[in-house]
């Protein structure tokens, strides 16, 4: 037990202490700032599993979990799962496995979390968008390598362009891992 009262700069403890209020409108401009409108009406954000999309896209932006050198997945829904619990609140008693110490979401581990399913994954995701604009942010530790998901992608497109962020810091990380963005594109640019 913590009984000094001195300033906290630990970045949960700072969070858990700022009003949800403050969050709530913070993340409300930031995302309003991100809207935006071509005149066509018809730009789609969709978070849904890639095999249940369908549809033709102009360009798809790919976003997994990663899965550290140690080959330990980062399942987003354990990280995030209250999420889930906002969007399925009628469900949500079933939905938690009570017998865990922390009360952990039931769910099947996704492919992103397997190092032995993971390559077969992109390929599987690449090949299904192969005719859009395919724009994956990664990280340059994970596991597949990006060498080797810029060979993947490859495959399905002819122009692989790669930026890397390399000031970028994960939160309570101390790893000089980079932020990756790689983009499929067609010949004709």
């Amino acid at each position: 037990m913590r009984t000094s009262d001195v300033k906290r700069s630990f970045g949960n403890k700072v969070t858990w202490d700022t009003p949800f209020e403050e969050h709530f409108l913070n993340f409300v401009n930031e995302v309003n700032g991100c809207v935006f409108s071509n005149g066509k009406d018809k730009n789609k954000a969709l978070n849904l599993d890639f095999f249940d999309i369908k549809g033709k896209f102009d360009l798809v932006y790919i976003d997994t979990p990663y899965i550290s050198q140690e080959s330990v997945g980062v399942d987003y829904l354990e990280f995030y799962h209250f999420l889930e619990g906002i969007v399925n609140y009628p469900k949500w008693k079933d939905m938690i496995d009570y017998r865990s110490k922390h009360r952990r979401i039931k769910h099947n581990k996704p492919v992103w979390c397997d190092k032995n399913k993971i390559h077969t994954a992109f390929n599987k995701l690449f090949k299904k968008f192969q005719n859009a604009v395919i724009v994956v942010s990664y990280r340059s530790d994970g596991i597949p390598s990006i060498e080797n998901l810029t060979g993947i992608l490859e495959k399905y497109k002819p122009i692989v362009r790669e930026a890397r962020y390399e000031s970028y810091k994960y939160v309570l990380s101390n790893n000089n891992s980079e932020e990756c963005l790689l983009v499929g594109l067609d010949e004709n640019g």
